[in-house]
């Protein structure tokens, strides 16, 4: 494909609409995930309705474990769209929208309009970058600001040398560029801070300082480190110093105490061994992981003055973060979310250069390229067995309901990657990266409309469900050694919850008859642990892994 200077602007058209689509389309249609959707997702709820927006709280408590600005993001959506699972993942989805417009417009900086298409079709279709941009997490908005921070640091050092240059040799007029470039990176930086914590910060440094540690020049103007220090300073602690100054230095000390946490023990028993987030990336940057493997130095075209130098900043950038998550205790898959931009780029590199060389990628690519794509289909075709299966070994009476239409993103997957590695072994590498974009399409489309939702029925609905029955009763409830974010977003009330590291709470609450009826719901493996310990609770029904239980008010019988 060449793309013409008439024919640029339509394929960029193509790639935004394709963007869109891809994102926004059924968006809401599966409910909100425990726990981290339903934790931002009700922390900005209650952000509106406290009216407050200055303090993060949820269940009534003050959160202390992130920053506001994507609960600020998120309360905007509110406003726009109502309190509803598309407007809680809307944020994260135009997070997604401006990050494969950044992708395209800095590849066409750097090497071709069709350069900057693929990098922004792999990182846009990238399993994990997919799916954090359609959930109502921090990160997809995160990492977006550390890209948008990384990429100007990158581009402010190049204008900076062309600015030297011109000033040096007094050919044409100086360009005050670089100001502008260094500006934007500061902001992105302080952004990033406020979206998340200090990290927003420090990687796009940690890659730079990379990069400048082979490229010296043009060395850095101590005024402008200066610059970039105050503004992006500024930014990051606005709102800080504000609630500090306001409120105390409360949340300033829960959020550090939670970051130690992180680092000492895994919370809420997400642990791995020191190799997750290398695994994790292999299965995240599906499918395009196997062409990270037609990487060499040699595709690398002499005389390119950019390739070289950001391949160095994007190999700071990994190994800084693979090796930071490695040794935090904690182990989630998002935390190591932000190396898929550099590793998008090193793909996107690959298969530029085999497009410009017309060679076909070689057969032992595809070969890998065809197992991922089966294994991954594979699980998605049995996963409704597999789950059913495991509910029955966990002995709880409980049954999945789900129709044949399931079936159709794991074929799908089959057949769209079979078609694309056939392409791309002929050398039709455009065709085969649009064949592949639109595998990933229909196979995300499906997994949110069909795996997600039956996920759900077993690990979430049964508890919603019961929260429902007892709020039409207008009863007081209590969760015993069990936390829901998602009872709290569906039911829009606080819930005492019980002996858990969460919340404080008061157990005493359970070994006395109460003014009015007290409803309290566990897990099943919770049930004689609560009655040895509270013995006035009387069993109501199990539903699914859950027991309702219920603590007679005084005087009365249980009917």
């Amino acid at each position: 494909m060449q793309l013409s200077d008439q024919n640029k602007e339509i394929w960029f058209i193509i790639l935004m609409l394709f963007t869109v689509l891809f994102l926004v389309l059924g968006l809401g249609f599966a409910p909100l995930i425990d726990w981290d959707e339903n934790i931002y997702a009700e922390a900005s709820r209650q952000m509106v309705e406290r009216g407050d927006y200055l303090n993060v709280y949820i269940n009534n408590y003050p959160f202390a474990e992130k920053p506001p600005f994507f609960f600020w993001a998120e309360s905007l959506s509110y406003h726009l769209f109502g309190v509803n699972e598309f407007a809680a993942r809307f944020p994260s989805a135009v997070a997604g929208l401006f990050a494969v417009w950044l992708c395209y417009y800095f590849g066409r900086w750097l090497e071709s309009s069709r350069f900057g298409m693929i990098w922004g079709l792999v990182y846009l279709t990238s399993f994990l970058p997919a799916l954090f941009a359609r959930s109502a997490v921090i990160d997809h908005t995160f990492n977006f600001f550390i890209m948008l921070a990384a990429f100007s640091l990158y581009a402010y050092d190049v204008e900076y040398g062309k600015f030297l240059l011109s000033r040096k040799t007094g050919e044409g007029r100086a360009s005050l560029k670089h100001w502008r470039i260094l500006t934007i990176a500061s902001i992105s930086m302080g952004v990033a801070v406020l979206a998340k914590g200090p990290l927003g910060g420090v990687i796009p440094l940690v890659g730079f300082a990379t990069y400048k540690w082979f490229y010296r020049t043009p060395k850095i103007s101590f005024f402008h480190f200066c610059y970039c220090a105050i503004l992006s300073l500024s930014v990051a602690l606005s709102w800080y110093v504000v609630n500090w100054w306001v409120h105390g230095s409360q949340f300033i000390e829960g959020f550090i105490q939670f970051q130690q946490a992180l680092f000492s023990k895994p919370l809420e028993g997400h642990q791995g061994p020191f190799y997750y987030h290398f695994a994790v990336a292999i299965v995240g940057l599906f499918p395009w992981t196997p062409f990270l493997l037609l990487f060499k130095l040699k595709l690398i075209p002499k005389e390119h003055p950019h390739i070289r130098p950001l391949l160095i900043f994007s190999t700071g950038w990994l190994i800084f973060v693979l090796a930071l998550f490695s040794l935090v205790t904690t182990k989630l898959p998002h935390y190591s979310a932000s190396i898929y931009i550099p590793l998008s780029f090193i793909v996107a590199f690959c298969l530029e250069q085999f497009y410009q060389k017309q060679m076909p990628v070689p057969r032992w690519v595809i070969g890998i390229y065809w197992f991922l794509g089966g294994a991954f289909a594979v699980f998605l075709i049995l996963f409704p067995t597999l789950f059913e299966d495991f509910i029955e070994k966990q002995k709880i009476n409980f049954e999945l309901q789900w129709s044949s239409t399931i079936y159709i993103p794991g074929i799908g997957l089959i057949l769209g990657m079979l078609i694309g590695g056939i392409f791309f072994s002929r050398k039709k590498i455009w065709l085969a990266i649009w064949i592949t974009a639109l595998t990933m399409f229909i196979c995300t489309q499906g997994f949110w409309r069909f795996h997600v939702p039956l996920y759900l029925q077993y690990i979430q609905q049964p508890v919603l469900e019961m929260v429902e029955e007892v709020y039409e009763k207008d009863g007081k409830l209590v969760f015993y050694r069990y936390v829901s974010f998602a009872a709290l977003f569906y039911g829009q009330r606080p819930i005492e919850m019980l002996h858990t590291y969460k919340f404080p709470g008061n157990p005493e609450i359970l070994n006395h008859p109460p003014e009015e009826d007290l409803y309290v719901i566990t897990e099943n493996k919770n049930k004689k642990k609560m009655q040895k310990e509270h013995p006035l609770v009387k069993f109501v029904k199990d539903h699914g892994q859950f027991s309702l239980f219920i603590l007679p008010k005084k005087s009365s019988s249980l009917e």
